[in-house]
């Protein structure tokens, strides 16, 4: 099976020993028309066909998408699958039950040209008795029509015209398994870690009536064989075991410990028995006080938790809906785990089951969203419901879902504002705490500040200002509290003490444009860590999707760089997601007059395994007008934080430094064993103004200039910023500068000319990767493998003094002063110096003394075509201007 597309076990909740993957290629024909019924396309059998189904199809993979062959994003209607199935002969006395995980929307089965299912969800499993058609060593026909134009009153999701492509057909796997006449159909577990046991909910199809033991135990011998005897009745019926699970070993992102559970049902009569293997976790899922506060946590076996979470889209570009692999599945939850996350929102998608099931096994926790529909009407809230069961029935036994988010954002909820709307809201939150009492349940994520009943109290926001977020957060903190109307949608529906966390936030909004996520996510999380009623977050998201371009990694899932280790050394994601929490309540990046005071408040947040007694140190790295670095103060705050909670530590002040440059305050939060356990920066552009076009210095002079203030171009339309802090232009091309000597320098007494500058290359659109869909502002993120480079060519007068290699054009956190001062926020380049050596000097120096003005030249060639971009003192990663060093 290792040849076919997806070809691992696609049910882990129930495995079975004996199937066959039905992956792979299918004969395939779109239906635009509509017609196919009517002409008979499912009358096929083998050896003949319904029609000509010329075109082939790779299952699982949806027909938009580039994987299934077909890749057809725009077509909407019925498609049309077919392929023959042979029972495999060994399987003789046994029945044969084909599977489909997923097909989006309304499916249809034929086998030899005989209807044999009809199936209206496109997120939820269904299956048929291929033994009804045929006997084991036999071949069927089995014909599927799929049809789906996303209809608003279906749960489309954001398979909707102004967001992502569609997907559409059998999305899942398609799989063939063995079952005796009396088999097991489902097993829902639900932990009692209080009484060290579980009980067991089994789902049986009984063919005949009669006595029947069923019987659960470990294949690792982990707890105790539990067995009963049942007088069954023919049908369907569900049986409830509880079994003993003495000294449990608890499930949590930290130890994800996995019971395996084997099932069997076996006949008195010596009848053929089913085994089928499920798995489960213990573990408590709750919401309450702790520690005498007025407020609720989420608890996770009794202890709060801090939700560190990504919103995740669950697409991929190769297979939409669908992923390309496994291998892939696992790869996307390990990711969130080594970007520091415990918790990932899995975005109006019933996922694929091995999504959870990685979740399970890697140790993540996951906020499961029901997918959105777009119009409420009695067809939707019946088509919702059947959703809402199916789901919570095919994932009851992952431990690594803790909350049903049943609606997203009023999504679908057209009658919100109606007492209906809002009782039927109500009416699912408490339906789905029937079917689930083991899980938290929100009723909408919202946006619109409008909640009806909520185990969690969340809300989103899309801001990218400082001094908005820490205004925004600060009035959701003042304004939750018991009876409070804000954030619900009032009168009978107001706050209770459920716990507060938000469940959607970032800088950059899903049509803000391709730019620099690193800037805002480390300021607007250090907001929300800063306030101890706030239990978790949700960033959005986890990677970019197609055209919204705000993820941690790209939609291809290649890296993006984010450069907070360039100002603190180790610094990464996983610090501002860590568990523990260090930092400053001030901007991510101020402008002070040198010699002033730095002065912000320092907090830590402790919500990771026990600290004790441990200690924040804190270092001022300085870079100053010329890009000379040093350190110009540092110290140790002793510290004993509370564990649950924020703890203050008072001010931290300090004197900056006597002149132009840039301060970085760089934290470390360190425990007893000298382990870091977070880092964190806030920066001060340190200005009394621009600093001297000429300034005396010890070897001469310093000659600065604006790179907006050129004299000369060849580049037609170059971009230029309003404070001229920035020159950028694209392809090759040459910029050039007129510098005046200073009064009473004699050209004939210069010894040497020294240029330093932050240069960079200018990629334009180039870099932007969904050319199809341009939105918002565009100067994409740094990416680890994707690189734009250029070459530049720097001259006097002339007089070629050096050369640069310009590895790209990079925007991320060390665009700190473009950020700082909006100057194409997060684009930087690299510090580069070219000199006169005895030649060169010699002959610019007889060029100046022949009257020549200073004239100095950046020209990228034709074969380099890179572009060129020059930064002034206000911008990108330097606070130096371009600077021309006179040695005389």
């Amino acid at each position: 099976m290792t040849d076919l597309p997806r070809s691992e076990y696609p049910r882990p909740s129930l495995r079975r020993d004996e199937w066959r993957s039905l992956n792979g290629a299918w004969r395939f024909a779109f239906d635009p028309h509509t017609n196919g019924e009517q002409m008979g396309w499912h009358r096929s059998r083998p050896g003949k066909s319904g029609n000509d189904k010329n075109l082939t199809i790779s299952v699982p993979f949806p027909w938009e998408s580039p994987l299934s062959g077909v890749a057809a994003p725009e077509y909407r209607g019925a498609g049309w699958y077919e392929r023959e199935v042979t029972i495999p002969a060994e399987w003789e006395g046994q029945r044969a039950f084909l599977n489909f995980g997923a097909v989006d929307w309304s499916a249809r089965v034929w086998v030899n040209g005989q209807i044999a299912a009809e199936n209206d969800n496109g997120y939820l499993p269904f299956s048929v008795d291929l033994s009804l058609y045929a006997q084991a060593g036999e071949t069927v026909t089995v014909t599927l029509r799929a049809w789906d134009i996303a209809e608003a009153t279906t749960l489309v999701g954001k398979q909707v015209p102004h967001w992502y492509t569609y997907s559409s057909g059998i999305w899942q796997s398609v799989w063939l398994e063995a079952r005796p006449a009396s088999h097991i159909t489902g097993v829902a577990i639900r932990p009692d870690v209080a009484n060290e046991q579980a009980t067991a909910q089994v789902d049986l199809s009984v063919a005949n009536a009669g006595s029947y033991r069923l019987r659960l135990s470990a294949p690792d011998g982990s707890f105790p064989v539990a067995e009963s005897s049942h007088n069954l009745q023919a049908g369907n019926q569900t049986v409830g075991v509880t079994f003993a699970l003495p000294n449990p070993k608890l499930w949590s992102p930290e130890t994800p410990h996995l019971y395996d559970v084997q099932v069997e049902l076996l006949p008195a009569d010596g009848s053929a028995g089913d085994n089928a293997t499920t798995y489960f976790g213990m573990r408590t899922v709750s919401r309450g006080a702790w520690d005498g506060k007025g407020y609720e946590y989420i608890l996770l076996n009794g202890e709060p938790v801090y939700l560190r979470g990504a919103l995740d889209q669950a697409f991929h570009p190769d297979g939409l809906h669908a992923y390309p692999s496994d291998e892939i599945i696992r790869g996307d939850i390990a990711l969130a785990k080594e970007l520091g996350l415990n918790m990932l929102r899995c975005h109006i998608k019933i996922n694929d089951p091995r999504y959870y099931y990685w979740a399970d096994k890697l140790g993540l926790l996951i906020f499961y969203d029901i997918p959105s529909p777009d119009m409420d009407t009695p067809t939707m809230r019946r088509t919702y419901e059947s959703a809402l069961r199916g789901a919570i029935a095919r994932d009851f036994n992952s431990p690594s879902i803790i909350a049903w988010i049943i609606f997203n954002e009023t999504w679908g909820l057209t009658r919100h504002k109606t007492a209906d709307g809002q009782r039927w809201l109500a009416e699912m939150v408490n339906l789905t705490r029937q079917l689930d009492p083991t899980r938290l349940v929100e009723d909408n994520s919202p946006c619109l500040y409008d909640h009806v009943e909520s185990d969690i109290n969340s809300w989103h926001f899309y801001i990218n200002n400082y001094n908005e977020v820490r205004r925004h957060v600060q009035r959701v903190v003042d304004e939750t509290f018991p009876g409070s109307a804000f954030n619900y949608v009032g009168g009978e529906y107001v706050q209770s003490t459920a716990p507060l966390m938000n469940s959607e936030y970032g800088g950059i909004a899903a049509r803000s444009g391709d730019t620099d996520i690193a800037w805002c996510f480390k300021y607007q999380t250090t907001e929300l860590r800063r306030h101890a009623k706030i239990c978790g977050y949700v960033y959005t998201e986890l990677d970019d999707i197609e055209w919204e371009h705000n993820g941690f990694v790209n939609y291809d899932r290649s890296a993006k760089e984010f450069g907070y280790d360039a100002f603190v050394l180790g610094m990464s994601m996983a610090d501002l997601n860590a568990a523990d929490f260090v930092g400053l309540d001030a901007p991510p990046c101020q402008t002070l007059a040198p010699r002033s005071e730095f002065r912000a408040p320092l907090f830590v947040s402790h919500w990771g395994s026990p600290i004790g007694q441990a200690t924040v140190r804190w270092q001022v790295d300085f870079v100053d007008r010329y890009g000379q670095p040093s350190t110009a103060q540092s110290g140790e705050i002793p510290v004993a934080p509370r564990r649950f909670d924020v703890t203050d530590l008072g001010e931290l002040a300090f004197a900056l430094p006597a002149e132009n440059g840039l301060a970085t305050v760089a934290l470390r939060l360190v425990d007893g064993t000298g382990a870091i356990r977070s880092r964190n920066y806030v920066q001060v552009e340190v200005s009394a103004g621009h600093s001297p076009a000429a300034e005396r210095n010890p070897y001469g002079f310093a000659l600065r200039f604006r790179p907006g203030d050129f004299s000369a171009s060849s580049w037609d339309q170059p971009s230029v910023d309003p404070s001229r802090q920035k020159f950028s232009a694209t392809g090759s091309g040459w910029v050039e500068y007129a510098l005046a000597l200073p009064t009473g320098v004699d050209a004939a007494q210069i010894t040497g000319l020294e240029l330093r500058c932050e240069v960079g290359a200018r990629a334009g659109r180039a870099k932007i990767d969904w050319p199809a869909k341009i939105q918002g502002f565009n100067y994409p993120q740094t990416e680890v493998a994707r690189k734009t480079p250029s070459d530049v060519t720097i001259s006097l007068n002339g007089v070629e003094i050096g050369r640069a290699h310009l590895p790209d054009d990079p925007a991320d956190a060390r665009g700190v002063l473009s950020h700082h001062n909006w100057i194409e926020p997060g684009s930087y380049g690299y510090l580069t110096d070219a000199s006169t050596d005895d030649q060169t000097m010699a002959a610019v120096k007889a060029k100046l003394v022949a009257g020549e003005p200073l004239r100095l030249r950046f020209t990228v060639p034709a074969e380099s075509a890179g572009g060129l971009a020059l930064y002034g003192e206000k911008a990108g990663h330097y606070p130096v201007a371009p600077t021309l060093l006179v040695m005389a």
